[in-house]
């Protein structure tokens, strides 16, 4: 079962890393044992012990570098930051790509694919909806995407009009993001996965088609 702790002042920041390879390395294999957990036990398998006994250390390596479970979540989660970003850059960026049904859903497509692909991004994701202690994550990754999306539109990109872009690219991934853990949860049956993507999409076309039309 997840450690629990108090939601005020939980530290979700790990600790520093010092410069020396073993000291990474170290970190590494714990990073590593996370994800294999969460991929093959479930969230409810990561604890400090069973991570330090699938990573081969100590459990005081563990908490030498995470103050607790919800800061090796974090680093998940940032990683997972990167790689979407530079997913979303990728496709948002193309001089190429003129249509926004195209661009965008592309983006989501994309995302998508790299919950597929890394099913432990998609599990911590999940949690951030269960666990007091990582909304606040969940809540800072949303703001990031809509930022992104809203900065286009400020600019009238996509033909953005008659909205505010911050309302609309708020509400966009708000709902894509709700979508994404329901089809993240049905991923063992790949057809009602697929069929819940395509009503995602279906719906956000809907919705977005009014300003970007």
């Amino acid at each position: 079962m997840n450690e629990r702790a108090p939601t005020e002042n939980v530290d979700l920041e790990r600790r520093a890393a010092p410069r020396q390879k073993r000291s990474q390395d170290r970190i590494n294999k714990i990073v590593a044992a996370t994800k294999y957990l969460l991929e093959n036990d479930g969230a409810d398998a990561i604890t400090t012990s069973s991570v330090a006994a699938q990573a081969g250390v100590p459990v005081s390596s563990v908490y030498r570098y995470f103050p607790n479970i919800y800061a090796l979540h974090c680093t998940i989660l940032d990683e997972f930051m990167l790689e979407a970003e530079a997913i979303i850059s990728a496709i948002l960026e193309d001089p190429e790509e003129q249509d926004w049904r195209i661009s965008i859903f592309g983006m989501l497509n994309g995302l998508r694919q790299l919950v597929a692909g890394s099913p432990s991004y998609g599990a911590v994701f999940q949690l951030t909806l269960t666990t007091p202690e990582l909304r606040v994550v969940r809540e800072r990754w949303n703001l990031r995407l809509a930022a992104v999306l809203s900065h286009r539109w400020h600019k009238g990109m996509d033909g953005f009009h008659d909205g505010d872009p911050e309302v609309v690219a708020r509400l966009t991934v708000e709902f894509y993001c709700a979508a994404e853990v329901l089809i993240f949860a049905t991923r063992d049956r790949p057809e009602q996965a697929e069929t819940y993507f395509n009503e995602t999409l279906m719906a956000l076309q809907r919705y977005l088609a009014p300003y970007l039309d």
